[in-house]
């Protein structure tokens, strides 16, 4: 039986290009095929009861952790003329998603969508290596999230409130990539090393940095892109006697224009990063690192609540910097049960119009494998951002998994 690790990661994004794209075995359903073809269909539902205490509030939810119901349908094609396709259609669905637009709008029955279509892509694979075209989890810091023990569980919660997914150690040890249209090639592999470049829709986060009200916040952001945004990672992965090794460096680069802002200022807005990490397992113990810095990221790629990665005043605009890292060590005991904890941070300077940030993230847990098919999870968090003012937020939460 496969780890539930390579299970939800493969659902989560089917590592974007990585082991010919296919989902394990076990973790899916297979619908059926004929000449080669085959369907399969697989997915997660999982549900947490969490109890917080943010100083001023206390908050009992049930809600996702960090990952909503993922609902996974694959197509691998016949070989033919050395040439494999797949593609892949993924959309989470979120339980809680719907009551904040429920209960924050007028009337009785206000909705909100709570359907998200995470990945649409294809990949053409052959001995050249493999071609993807679509939507999936990008490049940049896409390791550092999968290798991450809060993915399966809730880390931190956005708020004392409830309702959607929680965050995980988003903006408390990495940026989040999440998911983006993009061409991608991956080299094969060569001895354990691998090769991913790609071309990536270009942001316009202008729009997103103006929060506020009419009157604190005058005004509209305007920007354009005339190149796309490029991502890169370099992976190898590695065995040895009793363990393995995986190692990760990533790389992103954007440029855009602000054509316009609140505070009138126009001028280029460079958003660069890098990213390097590491995994070693061996006798059921394992450890992970992982170092990010650059500029004009902030904690979604480019835009964050706390803290924005640039911003413009009334004679230009200017780029954060932005840095952070997370440790996390596990030891899992008789291939069921994993007991881990980490911590993890991420700063960004100040810019023109925004103070800088600083936010950290402790975390400890217990992830049980009762079957192959249910895991359950119980987690403690401790939590701080200067700038949000929550300070020492502790959160408790137990749940788990169903899986097919």
């Amino acid at each position: 039986m496969k780890s539930y690790t390579t299970k939800i990661a493969t659902t989560l994004s089917s590592l974007a290009l990585v082991a010919a794209f296919s989902m394990p075995a076990n973790a899916a359903v297979v619908l059926g095929g004929a000449d080669g073809w085959e369907v399969s269909y697989g997915g997660f539902i999982n549900l947490f009861y969490t109890q917080s205490d943010f100083g001023s509030e206390d908050s009992a939810h049930l809600q996702e952790g960090l990952l909503p119901s993922f609902h996974t349908m694959v197509v691998k094609t016949p070989e033919v003329n050395g040439l494999t396709g797949t593609g892949q259609i993924t959309f989470a669905v979120d339980s809680s998603a719907e009551k904040g637009g429920r209960l924050n709008k007028s009337g009785l029955f206000g909705t909100t969508s709570n359907i998200d279509m995470r990945e649409v892509f294809f990949n053409v694979s052959g001995d050249f290596g493999t071609i993807s075209a679509g939507r999936t989890l990008a490049l940049f810091g896409r390791q550092a999230i999968l290798q991450d023990i809060t993915l399966f569980g809730v880390g931190y919660l956005v708020g004392p409130d409830g309702g959607g997914t929680t965050l995980g150690r988003i903006g408390a040890g990495y940026v989040y990539p999440d998911f983006r249209t993009r061409f991608v090639y991956q080299t094969p592999d060569m001895n354990g090393f691998q090769l991913s470049v790609g071309i990536f829709d270009p942001q316009e986060p202008g729009g997103l940095l103006c929060s506020g009200s009419a009157s604190t916040c005058p005004g509209t952001w305007a920007s354009e892109t005339d190149t796309p945004q490029f991502q890169a990672e370099a992976t190898f992965n590695s065995a040895f006697e009793g363990g393995s090794f995986s190692g990760w460096a990533g790389f992103l680069w954007q440029e855009q224009e602000i054509t316009a802002s609140p505070a009138g200022g126009t001028g280029d807005v460079e958003s660069v990063g890098w990213n390097v990490g590491a995994t070693v397992s061996a006798q059921g113990f394992s450890m992970t690192g992982q170092y990010y810095d650059g500029e004009a990221l902030g904690v979604i790629l480019f835009s964050s609540g706390g803290g924005f990665g640039f911003n413009c005043d009334a004679t230009g605009c200017g780029e954060a910097d932005n840095d952070g890292f997370y440790v996390q060590a596990s030891y899992t005991f008789n291939g069921t049960t994993k007991i881990g904890g980490g911590y993890g941070e991420s700063r960004q300077d100040a810019d023109m119009m925004n103070p800088g940030w600083e936010s950290d993230l402790w975390t400890v847990g217990v992830y049980h494998d009762v079957t192959s098919w249910l895991k359950v999870v119980a987690e403690y968090g401790n939590y701080s951002h200067d700038i949000l003012g929550h300070d020492d937020v502790d959160t408790f939460s137990i749940g788990g998994f169903l899986l097919w």
